[in-house]
């Protein structure tokens, strides 16, 4: 067991039992409440060496963001390997450590960065991080622009800059982190934008191989779920079948204030998937969805299968153009503010990400109106008909067609001769009254 002990003037160190022997790591100024808190940690640290077994998640993490001082203390108590020199902290090294180290992060953060670690690695090998500068960081933007979309490379340089940035708190290199000087905005990819047309999707949904299929589809397209996050996160007790309504746990907005879910309708075109799943589920699972949720199970090779099934040509982007085309949808029929929170995102957002521009769309503006036209419509109209088709242009005038118009000009002013000869009556116009 590990203790605290104070001595004096706020000082502090952790007492210890290590291999037989009684240890102490002097830990300078700090409240009790922070010295108990390190205490935990060496504890765990004292067992961990004794057991051979790896260290827990948090312990790992707090010990790599330690600094120099307590961390070279800790070592020379045998509680964990010296700290490497800036020179020796390499790539491979850190990443590992750092994602091993992620506690409260989502599974699939783990899986973006290890994407990332992995083109790291190919483009500048197993090289000390204080070797990577802003120039040879422009030359792997400018590889990554040669292997990737725009929105995948600039998400590839976002976590690089992460990585550089959680180094350096950690004082594993020196200098400026070289990721800075790049952008890593991620805008929207028009090139892969599509909207689905409900006879489309009908006809996916028919090819689909049971109900759960059937309801994941219709989810997506119909409720504007993000899939599979949202989709395998719904559980029984978020349907409120007497009011109409649905409550969509949403893992990526979770740690946001007020984020962690929202309330959709109970769409139409949802009501009917979702009582099939209802009937065939077996009591007491709280799950919606329960025969796709295992890691193995890939739900886009499936859905790929299905369209091929349905007659159907595959489009970008399989589950976010569904999301995205009911989006556009509702955005016909609500005010935008409605449909951005029904389907938990911003109205920036969805204009960069997921509205379109469909066939509908020109259809419906072409077509003779059936009500009255918009007051802007009609005063077209109107100056259309009155002045008739005239070129976007004026042709210069000629000498010929000047002349005719002076002419014209001087035969209609002489008929005003008589007015200027008209002599008035002496006494004006009105008429003389006797005194």
């Amino acid at each position: 067991m590990a203790s605290v002990s104070n001595d004096g003037n706020g000082l502090k160190r952790i007492q210890f039992v290590f291999n037989g022997q009684r240890k102490a790591v002097r830990l300078g100024k700090y409240s009790l409440k922070k010295a108990e808190t390190i205490c935990r940690h060496i504890e765990e640290l004292a067992g961990s060496k004794l057991s051979g077994q790896p260290l827990d998640a948090a312990t790992a993490l707090w010990l790599a963001g330690v600094g120099d001082i307590l961390h070279k203390r800790l070592a020379a108590a045998g509680l964990c390997e010296p700290r490497e020199k800036l020179a020796a902290v390499t790539i491979s090294r850190f990443t590992e450590q750092f994602i091993g180290g992620l506690v409260d992060a989502k599974p699939r953060t783990a899986v973006n960065l290890g994407q990332t670690r992995r083109v790291l690695l190919e483009f500048f090998g197993d090289c000390p991080m204080q070797s990577v500068t802003p120039e040879k960081v422009a030359d792997f933007q400018k590889h990554l622009m040669g292997r990737f979309a725009e929105a995948t490379y600039r998400r590839h340089l976002g976590r690089g800059r992460q990585l550089w940035r959680a180094a350096a708190k950690r004082k594993l290199f020196a200098g400026e982190n070289p990721f800075s000087e790049v952008s890593t905005t991620v805008r929207g990819n028009r090139e892969r934008r599509r909207f689905i047309p409900r006879e489309v999707i009908e006809k996916c949904i028919a090819a689909a191989p049971d109900a759960q299929w059937r309801l994941i589809i219709a989810l997506s397209r119909y409720g504007g779920l993000r899939c599979p996050s949202e989709t395998l996160a719904l559980t029984w007790d978020c349907i409120n079948w007497e009011h109409n309504r649905i409550r969509v746990p949403s893992p990526k907005t979770e740690n946001h204030a007020g984020k962690d879910c929202r309330i959709i309708p109970m769409f139409p075109e949802l009501r009917k998937h979702l009582l099939d799943v209802f009937t065939e589920s077996a009591p007491g699972v709280p799950w919606v969805i329960t025969r796709y949720r295992h890691a193995s199970v890939n739900l886009r090779t499936t859905f790929l299968k299905i369209i091929h099934r349905a007659g159907e040509k595959p489009w970008p982007k399989l589950f976010h153009n569904l999301r995205a085309s009911r989006a556009t949808e509702l955005c016909e029929a609500y005010p935008a503010h409605v449909v951005a929170d029904w389907l938990g995102h911003s109205e920036a957002i969805a204009q960069e990400h997921y509205l379109s521009t469909t066939d509908a769309h020109f259809e419906r503006a072409i077509a003779e109106p059936e009500n009255e036209p918009s007051s802007a419509l009609k005063k077209a109209a109107q100056k259309a008909a009155q002045y008739g088709a005239k070129p976007d242009y004026t042709e210069p005038q000629g000498e010929d067609d000047a002349m005719q118009k002076t002419q014209y000009l001087l035969d209609n002013a002489n008929t005003c001769e008589s007015v200027h000869i008209t002599t008035l009556p002496p006494t004006g116009f009105e008429p003389v009254y006797a005194d």
